[in-house]
C-alpha cells in the first residue's frame, strides 16, 4: 500500500512546481514516516512519448521503501460554484490516499460544484484546492490550509498573494475567487462571482 501521493502537472513534457512538490515531499514524508527519506520522489520517472500539446497528470503513489506512478491526461475540471460546509475536526495535513471525510463532505455541496470547508470558523480549502479571493486590490489566501498546496506555495513565495485568516464573515469583503492546484494553475482570467460561494 501507498499511503502518501503528489499529483503532478506535466505540460510541455515538464515537470511544473517541481521544487515545491519535492519540498513537500520531504516534509510529508519526515513527519509520516518518522524518518529522512531513503529516496527521491521523481526516482526512475522518465517523460518520454508525450505530446507537448496536451497536459498530464503525473500521480506518484509512495511508501516508506518505494514509489508507483502513473501518467494520464489531463483536462481541466474546475469548480465555479461552492457551497459552505462546516467539519471542526477534519484534518488533511498530507496528501493521503485515504480521502474518506473529505469525499462525504464533498456529498454536502447540493447543487453547486463543490464545497468550501469552514473549520472552527476559519475558511480552509475546497475538496481537491486551495482557495484566493480577490477584495479589489490583492489576492488573499486563508492562512488555514486544511493542505499546503505547491501551487498556492510557489504564489506566496513569489509575493503574488498573501496569507490572512479569513472568517465567513470576511467573504462578504471579497470581489471574487479562484480555487488552485498542481493541475490547475492560476489564470488572471478565471475569477469568480463571490456570489457563486452559497452559506446554505
Amino acid at each position: 500500500m501507498y499511503p502518501l501521493f503528489e499529483s503532478v502537472c506535466i505540460e510541455n513534457s515538464q515537470i511544473k512546481n517541481e521544487e515545491f512538490h519535492k519540498a513537500r515531499f520531504n516534509r510529508s514524508y519526515i513527519q509520516h514516516f518518522k524518518s529522512l527519506p531513503t529516496y527521491s520522489l521523481f526516482d526512475g520517472i522518465h517523460l518520454t512519448n508525450l505530446d507537448n500539446s496536451l497536459k498530464y497528470k503525473l500521480r506518484i503513489g509512495y511508501k516508506q521503501h518505494g514509489t508507483r506512478f502513473s501518467i494520464s491526461e489531463y483536462k481541466n475540471s474546475i469548480p465555479t460554484s461552492l457551497k459552505l460546509v462546516r467539519d471542526n475536526n477534519i484534518s488533511y495535513a498530507f496528501k493521503k490516499n485515504n480521502r474518506k471525510k473529505l469525499n462525504e463532505l464533498f456529498l454536502q455541496k447540493g447543487e453547486a460544484d463543490d464545497v468550501l470547508i469552514i473549520k472552527n470558523g476559519l475558511v480552509t480549502d475546497a475538496s481537491y484546492s486551495n482557495i484566493l479571493f480577490f477584495d479589489g486590490k490583492q489576492i488573499i489566501t486563508p492562512s488555514t490550509p486544511l493542505l499546503e498546496g505547491t501551487c498556492r506555495a510557489r504564489l506566496l513565495a513569489k509575493n503574488s498573494i498573501v496569507e490572512k485568516s479569513i472568517s465567513v464573515a470576511d467573504l462578504q469583503n471579497f470581489e471574487s475567487f479562484q480555487l488552485v492546484n498542481a493541475l490547475n494553475d492560476f489564470d488572471e482570467s478565471r475569477w469568480i462571482p463571490i456570489q457563486n460561494i452559497k452559506k446554505d
